[in-house]
C-alpha cells in the first residue's frame, strides 16, 4: 500500500495539470497566477503575470482567435461580439527571442531583410539588435519566422 501511494504521489508531481496547475496561454511554459487575470464578458482569464494581462488586454480578440485554449472559453456569439471573426492572424506566432511567448500585432517590431519581425517585449527587441544575424539563424532553425520562408 505504501508503494502504491508513493507511486501515485510521484505520478501526480509529474502531471501538474492533475494538481490544478495550469500553464499561461501567452507565456506557454509559465504557471498561471490566480491574482493575474483579465475579465472579458464576465469570464475570468488567468495569466502568469501582469505582462500577459497587459498584452491580452491590448489584443483580446487577436489572442482569442490565435490561442485555442482561450477560444474555447467563448461561444461563437461572444467571439463575434468581440470581433474575433474580423481578426487576421500574423504569419509569425512566437517571439524569436522568447519562443514560448505568443506575439500579437501590437507587439514591438523591427524590420529585418525587408520584413517585419515581432517581439514579445522591448528587452527581446534589444537582444535581437545586439546580434540580428545570430538570432535570425536560430529562429529560422526553430521555425519561428515563417514570414521569411515565402
Amino acid at each position: 500500500m505504501k508503494i502504491a501511494l508513493s507511486t501515485l504521489f510521484i505520478a501526480l508531481l509529474m502531471q501538474p495539470a492533475l494538481l490544478g496547475v495550469e500553464k499561461c496561454a501567452l507565456m506557454l511554459e509559465d504557471d498561471i497566477d490566480p491574482e493575474e487575470y483579465s475579465e472579458v464578458m464576465g469570464k475570468k482569464i488567468e495569466f502568469c503575470c501582469g505582462s500577459c494581462v497587459k498584452a491580452f488586454d491590448k489584443a483580446t480578440a487577436y489572442y482569442i482567435k490565435a490561442v485555442p485554449a482561450l477560444a474555447d472559453k467563448f461561444t461563437d456569439a461572444e467571439k463575434k461580439e468581440l470581433g474575433v471573426d474580423k481578426v487576421t492572424l500574423l504569419e509569425q506566432r512566437y517571439c524569436p527571442i522568447y519562443p514560448d511567448r505568443i506575439v500579437n500585432p501590437e507587439c514591438k517590431t523591427l524590420e529585418y531583410n525587408g520584413k517585419t519581425v515581432y517581439f514579445w517585449s522591448s528587452s527581446a527587441q534589444r537582444r535581437w539588435k545586439k546580434d540580428p544575424e545570430g538570432y535570425f539563424k536560430k529562429a529560422m532553425e526553430a521555425g519561428l519566422l515563417p514570414q521569411f520562408k515565402s
